[in-house]
């Protein structure tokens, strides 16, 4: 992350005083701005799906972020692995505030230079985000040719809720794979944990992003994740039991996550790390299902109420 100041230094020594000034007016309305803030959050949970969902991919060297100091600075993302930078001014709107100006092309081409000599990015790409498909459309045809090829107009729509940006988007398609799962309630699970995190604003990589959704999760949803940890096995007294278990018990293991399923349809998740834990006087009291479901319950809630516990002594440090 580059320091304000400098940003500031450079912005005033390049373009002059009234620019700098400008440049601070920018980033105070941005702030301020409550409706296009809600655009901005739901754009940013998109990008960070997108992201993460990609294959083959560090994400300790993608970083994401928004209203940061900038002419266009609404979110951007840094790629550090190819040195691009790619900047979205967001304008949910279908009026004359959406349209591509000769003032948003001068910012765009400001910004640019920000980007490859403060940031030291190989390349810098603008985009003017618009909930407006046929405003989208038209400025496209707007954009100067020398800037054409750096700089575009991208449609995102507005969505007023979490379910219809889900749901109405290819964003429940990034949040299945990186949970291999598509049930609506563990989607909805993932898209909520995320946003919190984004929303805490604590974080410096895409990495950290979901590094913290985990620690927040329980369980946690993100089996994408979870795979780099290795190979997970259930213990043999474990084993053995459910190997035994009636039929009509259906169990499976999700990388670490053991989750039992009874034909009521009751259902229970754990970590195995947490029966891994256990000594051999607690598992030889484990004959039956009946007496493991109770022990996964007590375990659960001993595991949820400590993480509990530390968040409240964190919060009162």
């Amino acid at each position: 992350m580059i320091d304000d100041k400098h940003i500031l230094d450079y912005v005033h020594q390049n373009f002059g005083k009234a620019a700098c000034q400008n440049l601070k007016n920018i980033h105070q309305g941005g702030l301020n701005n409550s409706k296009g803030r809600d655009y901005e959050n739901y754009f940013q949970l998109f990008k960070a799906f997108e992201i993460a969902a990609q294959d083959d991919i560090d994400l300790d060297k993608q970083i994401l972020a928004n209203q940061v100091l900038g002419f266009v600075d609404d979110v951007y993302h840094i790629d550090n692995d190819q040195l691009i930078k790619y900047n979205y001014q967001a304008k949910n709107s279908s009026g004359s505030a959406a349209d591509w100006t000769p003032e948003i092309s001068d910012r765009f081409a400001k910004q640019r230079l920000i980007d490859t000599d403060c940031h030291q990015m190989a390349e810098s790409i603008n985009c003017l985000l618009v909930s407006d498909k046929v405003k989208a459309q038209q400025n496209l045809g707007k954009i100067p040719p020398h800037l054409v090829d750096k700089d575009t107009c991208q449609y995102f729509a507005y969505h007023p809720t979490l379910y219809e940006l889900v749901y109405q988007t290819s964003l429940s398609q990034f949040i299945q794979k990186l949970i291999n799962n598509n049930n609506r309630s563990n989607i909805d699970y993932a898209a909520k944990l995320i946003l919190g995190v984004l929303q805490a604003n604590h974080y410096q990589s895409v990495a950290d992003i979901f590094t913290q959704a985990q620690a927040e999760g329980h369980p946690n949803p993100f089996v994408k994740f979870r795979a780099s940890k290795g190979t997970f096995l259930l213990p043999d007294w474990l084993q053995q039991l459910l190997t035994n278990a009636p039929p009509s018990i259906r169990y499976g293991l999700e990388y670490d996550i053991l989750t039992i399923r009874l034909p009521s349809g009751f259902a229970t998740s754990i970590n195995i790390e947490l029966l891994n834990q256990l000594d051999h006087e607690r598992t030889a009291q484990v004959r039956t299902i009946n007496d493991l479901l109770p022990l996964i319950l007590k375990l659960t809630a001993q595991s949820l109420t400590q993480h509990l516990s530390s968040h409240q002594r964190s919060a009162i440090k």
